[in-house]
């Protein structure tokens, strides 16, 4: 059974994984940029991020939280 969690807590983690979209897409479109301006261990830190908000997503039931609460 998943654990339900608050909508703040779920608002506040979508917008992290949001924020690293964001970053992940500017590799994706302008990669000398990107590299000139966050640097390589951004990348993959907004990477890494992501992808532990995607396992938080899924294991406190994230979205779920979202659609309760308007």
């Amino acid at each position: 059974m998943r654990r339900q969690t608050s909508f703040p807590v779920a608002l506040l983690v979508t917008g992290i994984a949001v924020l690293c979209m964001v970053v992940i897409a500017s590799g994706f479109l302008d990669p000398d940029w990107m590299l000139e301006t966050l640097g390589l261990e951004a990348y993959l830190g907004a990477i890494v991020v992501l992808l532990i908000c995607t396992v938080l997503s899924f294991r406190f039931d994230l979205a779920g939280a979202l659609r309760r609460n308007p």
